[in-house]
């Protein structure tokens, strides 16, 4: 959001809703479910969270503590994208894209390399 618009902030629930369907559209994935259940009832607005990043990825962690589904992060990356970018939630592979390069600083580890390219969506 630029400085001064009068766009409507969205809560925490809402960019996680908006990114665990992006990454995980048919609900199946039981990683990205558990996220999203974590999330679904915080209403704080997205962007007055001191550490959003932490905060997601951490919860990422504690519900996959191997580091083997690649989707969770996905969407982790993508709700941290979504704080400030709501707008672009109607364009996954931007957001995935655009969150991954942000979270991960463009390296991301390799399952989710491996699951975005699966996608279609290139870094």
């Amino acid at each position: 959001m630029k400085p001064g618009s009068r766009d409507t902030i969205p809560t925490i629930s809402e960019i996680v809703r908006e990114a665990t369907a992006i990454c995980d559209p048919e609900g199946t994935d039981t990683a990205v479910l558990g996220f999203f259940e974590s999330f679904e009832d915080d209403d704080r607005p997205a962007t007055a969270a001191e550490d959003l990043q932490g905060e997601l990825l951490s919860t990422v962690r504690g519900i996959d503590p191997e580091g083997d589904d690649p989707a969770a992060f996905a969407a982790a990356a993508a709700a941290v994208w979504l704080a400030t970018n709501p707008s672009q939630a109607d364009n996954g592979d931007h957001v995935l894209r655009e969150g991954v390069r942000l979270v991960f600083e463009g390296n991301p580890p390799e399952p989710l390399a491996e699951w975005l390219a699966a996608r279609g969506v290139e870094l």
